[in-house]
């Protein structure tokens, strides 16, 4: 009996052990999965940030050249002076 005892030890201590080994390796897979997903969102965040950037900067360039357009007055042509006779011309 005293034979199976250490026997039995070892391989309590050799399942131990292994269990352990698979417990830290999921967790290193778990790890650098969430590391994955938190650089995707950061990029994502900086591309959000990019497009509303570019974006506002449309707006602006296209704010400015509709004032542009609306109050240069270089598109309108003028229209020659209206010459006004010095007297009505009279009905007959």
């Amino acid at each position: 009996m005293s034979a199976e005892m250490p026997n039995d030890i070892d391989r309590a201590a050799i399942e131990a052990n292994a269990q352990r080994t698979v417990e830290q390796t999921a967790l290193r897979k778990v790890r650098k999965a969430l590391d994955q997903i938190e650089e995707a969102e950061a990029a994502r965040r900086r591309m959000l940030r990019l497009v509303l950037i570019a974006g506002a900067l449309l707006a602006l360039l296209g704010a400015w050249l509709f004032w542009w357009l609306l109050f240069s007055g270089r598109d309108v042509p003028k229209a020659a002076p209206m010459a006004v006779p010095p007297t009505l011309p009279q009905k007959q």
